[in-house]
């Protein structure tokens, strides 16, 4: 018994496949990156966010905290540094994206990432940590083998050559994605994300004018869709380990099993899958949550096999 899942986990994480999927991960990542820190220029917060108070920047005690964030150790403590290692972070991010020194552009990215939070700890959202966390182990990974300027020095195509490369990484990355909708489940605690409140988590949440995208006072006349929507939320992200137990399914197919069996053949995967996409795209559409619903979904790839994307490329082509 035990060595049979010695072999089992051995072979997990030994397992190698084209390194599609996790340069398609890259690539929107490091889009989305990019398309939030435009966003920081166009809105011109790039000095309020990131520069010392002196310069005008909104971060209070920056020069006396211990430790002093590193660029500001290492760099004069002005507007012009906070522009210098913002618009390093863009073209880093833009460059990792596009697979151009996938590597060194990707830890440089990271580090002036992590600087960014370093300097305005307020600023730093769930999805920040998130992102940084797959961008680690992504540095970690063969991204750039594919859908990169780096693939195509190498073989000629942008593509890629189909080189299978280590899987690890994106079996690690799928467990930060469960990880992390899970205890987004559990910590859920308040009544009205319960029957006791009526599930009405959602419908109080689009009333809130900071948060709503539009106004959404007619919600009212049609209450028992928020509930129904705040009741599926709840159920999904409280059912995220059960993908482990599919993913497991889905990597040992053709063993026996009844419930294996009937998981197949309901497609449950895809079925949470695709919730969670029309989960994602409903908040994009309803609250104001900056790239929350984008950077999550730019990881979904990670869920399918490189097979399974060059199928489903394939079929749109056709």
């Amino acid at each position: 018994m035990t060595g049979r899942l010695w072999r089992w986990w051995v072979s997990l994480w030994d397992h190698k496949e084209p390194a599609t999927a996790l340069a398609l991960v890259r690539l929107l990542l490091g889009l989305v990156l990019c398309w939030d820190l435009v966003d920081a220029w166009r809105l011109d917060l790039v000095s309020t966010l990131w520069a010392p108070p002196e310069a005008g920047g909104f971060p209070s005690n920056l020069l006396n905290r211990d430790p002093v964030p590193e660029v500001y150790r290492l760099f004069p403590p002005t507007e012009a540094t906070a522009v210098a290692l913002h618009a390093v972070t863009l073209f880093g991010s833009l460059a990792w994206a596009l697979g151009l020194f996938t590597r060194l552009t990707g830890l440089i990215t990271l580090l002036a990432y992590a600087q960014l939070a370093q300097i305005l700890p307020l600023g730093d959202r769930g999805i920040d940590l998130m992102m940084r966390d797959v961008m680690f182990i992504l540095l970690f990974s063969r991204c750039g083998d594919a859908l990169s300027f780096d693939a195509w020095r190498r073989t000629g195509s942008f593509v890629g050559d189909d080189q299978a490369v280590p899987a690890w990484p994106r079996h690690l990355i799928i467990l930060q994605i469960v990880v992390m909708y899970w205890m987004a489940g559990v910590q859920k605690t308040a009544l009205t994300w319960t029957p006791f409140g009526g599930y009405h988590a959602l419908y109080i949440i689009l009333q809130d004018p900071h948060i709503a995208r539009h106004s959404f006072e007619w919600l009212s006349s049609v209450w028992p869709l928020t509930s129904l929507a705040t009741a599926t939320t709840h159920l999904w992200e409280n059912s995220a380990p059960l993908m482990l137990v599919l993913m497991h399914y889905r990597m040992t197919d053709g063993q026996p099993g009844r419930l294996r069996a009937w998981a197949k053949r309901l497609r449950l995967l895809h079925v949470w899958v695709f919730v969670g996409v029309l989960l994602h795209l409903g908040i994009a559409a309803t609250m104001q949550l900056g790239i929350f619903p984008w950077a999550m979904l730019a990881l979904y790839p990670a869920w399918f096999h490189p097979d399974e994307l060059q199928a489903a490329w394939a079929r749109l082509r056709r």
